[in-house]
């Protein structure tokens, strides 16, 4: 914990290894935690897979980089910091502008967190 869903594009493994790499640097800075307990999970959404304002697939606007990240709760200060580092490390990889990611926080009770079957707390 804490673990990254990364929604894309059908991206190349380059794009996710650069992408894994600073998303996972800026995360363990911004939260002041080890890269050994970040995980990334990517899911592919083609065209036919998406939907925005109203459009659907080819006819959509814009394909967004949708991000949830599962953490522990932190400081407002700490998410801010870990979605700007999360959006700089998209757009570079990706080559994507800031407005087409997105990042969601899901905050989780560390004893909602169970790993080998135990809890966190």
């Amino acid at each position: 914990m804490p673990f990254i869903e990364i929604i894309d594009r059908d991206a190349t493994q380059e794009i996710r290894e650069v992408a894994t790499k600073d998303m996972t640097d800026g995360l363990c800075q911004a939260f002041d935690i080890k890269p050994e307990i970040v995980t990334c999970y990517y899911f592919s959404a083609p065209d036919y897979s998406y939907g925005h304002a109203g459009k659907y697939g080819e006819n959509a606007e814009s394909f967004r980089v949708f991000i949830k990240l599962h953490a522990f709760p932190r400081p407002q200060n700490a998410k801010e910091s870990a979605a700007r580092a999360i959006t700089d490390a998209v757009v570079r990889a990706y080559g994507v502008t800031a407005k087409d990611v997105i990042v969601y926080f899901f905050d989780r009770a560390p004893s909602d967190a169970f790993h080998a079957g135990v809890a966190s707390a």
